[in-house]
């Protein structure tokens, strides 16, 4: 794809920025409350929702990453499935790797088919078509209807038990719809032979129960042993590669990285020695363990793409990026109010704060930030998501940091920042507070971690690994 016209092309798409920034909003707190529930739950949920986003902006932005070839054009039905899967169920598709079914099942006048699935890797992929005089797709994403005109559950329809997922959406194929769906198990491995239950629950404006017990075998993959290491200079940080799973349309890499905070994470990049990049897919921890003052993170992560058979070795280039703590600082004192990271250097500075009745504006200034340390739109955001709360419902957890889940549904956003000052890193946020209370009886929240992980990452050593 040429990068020149991508860019030209998405400049054209009319961004709704209100509409972007509360959603955000609500991400945010929604990962922060996710983080604090259930840590595993939240690797789910925010995969789930992330691809099920990706995937529905691809369509909508027309960039579908599945060409057509002489192999699609033998299975004339699947084809048109095919056309518009995720990338790993079109290649193997197109490599004659997918299993065609017939299961079908009926409700509210509507008749809907499993006509295919695949499994490699860590991904399983079921297409399907969907047949009858109801649906349609005249009033599909309005109001509170699904997302692609579709709904559907795995298992027992429970939150903490569903996989994450991707779909391709609905599309209208002459007189039926068809569809496909990705989805990737972010614990430990499952069994090579698997029966995946799958309901759906709302196709193309029609609400119903349609229920299957899909079953899929592994397609067969090499597993290479690698078990090499590569630390950071000062020895704290630390990468250790256990194995590569080289699958027919995905490549899963299994490795346990070490760092000094459990909420610190390790980014990896991964190249082969022809250049070629292995695409972005997911990282699941499936095992910490905190030992020596330090924290140990077993990872499998998935790419969606097959190692070339003509690649030698792969190099992973590694970076560490560092979490910071959300800080508090009552403003029941004069001003100028330091307010210093927990971990870092970074802090603000409340230069001047006033009330007139409900709404109350604040001057800061970012402090401690070399020039073009961090971008200037990230530090707009920064500035965006620094927030009051009433002082009396600050909490914090046993461990004595901020208890997030608790306090989300008192946190007030600005109605508006503005940049005072480039340069100076000074911003001017206002506020609207309860009636008849006093900015004294609140404290400003400070979202710290968004520095820390727009920061200079620690970079480790590439480390080289032989696949011949």
């Amino acid at each position: 794809m040429d990068k020149d016209w991508f860019e030209k092309e998405t400049k054209k798409i009319d961004v709704p920025k209100n509409e972007v920034y509360a959603a955000i909003s609500k991400g945010i707190g929604d990962g922060k409350k996710e983080k604090r529930l259930h840590k595993r739950k939240k690797s789910i949920k925010a995969s789930a929702i992330l691809s099920s986003t990706a995937a529905s902006l691809v369509l909508a932005s027309g960039f579908l990453f599945a060409p057509v070839t002489e192999v699609l054009a033998k299975v004339p039905f699947l084809s048109a499935v095919y056309e518009h899967a995720p990338s790993v169920g079109n290649e193997l598709f197109t490599s004659n790797l997918v299993t065609e079914l017939n299961q079908k099942a009926s409700d509210n006048g509507v008749d809907v088919t499993i006509t295919s699935a695949y499994y490699d890797g860590n991904i399983i992929g079921v297409t399907f078509e969907a047949l009858g005089d109801q649906l349609t797709t005249e009033h599909m994403d309005e109001g509170n209807r699904p997302v692609g005109g579709l709904a559907y559950e795995t298992f027992d329809g429970k939150d903490q038990n569903q996989w994450g997922s991707g779909s391709s959406g609905l599309q209208k194929e002459g007189d039926h719809f068809v569809g496909s769906i990705e989805f990737y198990n972010p614990n430990e491995r499952i069994a090579d032979d698997f029966t995946l239950p799958l309901t759906f629950t709302h196709l193309a404006d029609v609400n119903g129960k349609w229920r299957f017990d899909i079953p899929v075998d592994r397609i067969p993959s090499e597993e290479i042993q690698v078990n090499k290491s590569i630390r950071s200079e000062d020895g704290v940080f630390q990468l250790s590669v256990e194995s590569i799973i080289k699958g027919k349309a995905t490549t899963m890499i299994e490795y346990t990285y070490t760092v000094h905070e459990e909420e610190d994470t390790l980014n990896v990049t991964v190249f082969d020695n022809n250049g070629k990049r292995l695409g972005k897919f997911h990282a699941d921890v499936l095992h910490v363990e905190e030992k020596d003052g330090l924290f140990h993170k077993k990872v499998r992560e998935l790419f969606p793409n097959k190692i070339d058979e003509n690649a030698d070795s792969l190099t992973l280039y590694a970076e560490t990026e560092l979490y910071d703590q959300e800080v508090h600082q009552t403003l029941d004192t004069n001003t100028p109010i330091e307010i210093k990271s927990n971990r870092f250097d970074y802090q603000i500075t409340v230069e001047n704060f006033k009330q007139e009745n409900s709404e109350v504006t604040i001057d800061f200034k970012i402090d401690n930030l070399e020039k073009d340390q961090v971008r200037n739109d990230l530090l707009l955001n920064f500035a965006e998501f620094v927030q009051l709360i009433p002082t009396e419902r600050v909490q914090q957890n046993k461990d004595g940091k901020l208890d997030i889940e608790k306090m989300l549904k008192y946190e007030i956003r600005s109605n508006k920042t503005k940049v005072l000052n480039k340069d100076d890193m000074r911003y001017r946020s206002t506020f609207t507070i309860g009636e008849n209370t006093d900015i004294r009886e609140y404290s400003l929240l400070v979202p710290f971690p968004i520095l820390s992980l727009n920061d200079k990452p620690v970079k480790l050593d590439p480390l080289k690994i032989e696949l011949k």
